[in-house]
């Protein structure tokens, strides 16, 4: 049955989504439409929920997932509270997709993404709520910000049917000549810096 969204009527109305799910890509709208995520890449279930060794991170957690090479539609095998210990750095044509399972994300870190492409986010909770401090072999990050999700120079990023809140400075921070942005369908609460959209 459509319900007038036109994002949750092109994936809904396939009764079959949850075997189907990466045509969710094909369903943004805006200026961030062309966003592919891991459409042409495999699912990867994030069976995992510890985020204990950010360096190192073990397999099945959401960290390892993002930092793969490859694109990756990355979904959820149950419900999960993942607290992450320092940023989540993401790297290019990946998805998030939290659709079939209660997924929130918090502690002391956001999700990053900078200078990468082709970013889909879709469909879970974000309540970060502090600073934080990460050191990769192949990307150094000073503080975060605080923002709950930082773009940076990114192109092609739909952020869509996520709750954002709570956050240290602002909830979606876009910056640095990114381009290409849909954010649709967000719940954003308890905060009174919500967007920013600029060149800093």
């Amino acid at each position: 049955m459509r319900d007038g969204n036109p994002i949750d009527d092109c994936w809904r109305c396939d009764a079959d989504w949850v075997n189907n799910r990466q045509r969710l890509a094909d369903c943004a709208i805006g200026f961030g439409k062309d966003a592919m995520g891991g459409k042409v890449g495999r699912i990867y279930v994030a069976t995992d929920s510890s985020d204990d060794d950010p360096a190192n991170p073990k397999r099945g957690t959401l960290r390892h997932a993002v930092i793969q090479d490859q694109p990756l539609w990355i979904t959820f095998q149950h419900e999960m509270i993942i607290t992450l210990k320092q940023q989540l750095v993401m790297n290019s044509y990946k998805t998030i997709d939290g659709r079939g399972a209660s997924v929130h994300i918090t502690g002391g870190g956001c999700i990053t993404v900078h200078n990468v492409n082709n970013i889909i986010i879709h469909a879970s909770t974000y309540t970060t709520v502090s600073l934080s401090r990460l050191t990769k072999p192949f990307r150094i990050w000073e503080m975060s910000d605080g923002d709950g999700i930082t773009i940076r120079g990114l192109k092609h990023i739909w952020v869509d049917h996520c709750s954002l809140a709570k956050c240290y400075d602002g909830l979606i921070d876009a910056t640095l000549a990114s381009t290409a942005i849909t954010m649709f369908n967000n719940y954003m609460t308890h905060h009174n810096k919500v967007r920013l959209l600029g060149r800093i």
